[in-house]
């Protein structure tokens, strides 16, 4: 994740992402389908809560990663 818009943006190992583009997200397949109709290069807003359990909102730009 060292490289990843995620980690360029704040986010680390344990942070749990909350919402993705608008759209409230509760687990990994709920993240894959907020992200699914986005294309690379799309600025969307991702919120997230840390291990200590603070949120933090921010925006990022989407880049191609491995195919699930």
């Amino acid at each position: 994740m060292s490289s990843s818009p995620a980690a360029a943006a704040g986010l680390t190992a344990g942070d749990t992402i909350v919402s993705a583009g608008g759209t409230s997200v509760a687990s990994s397949d709920g993240l894959s389908a907020a992200l699914a109709d986005r294309q690379v290069g799309e600025h969307i807003s991702v919120g997230w809560l840390d291990a200590s359990g603070a949120r933090h909102t921010t925006t990022v730009t989407l880049a191609a990663g491995p195919a699930d």
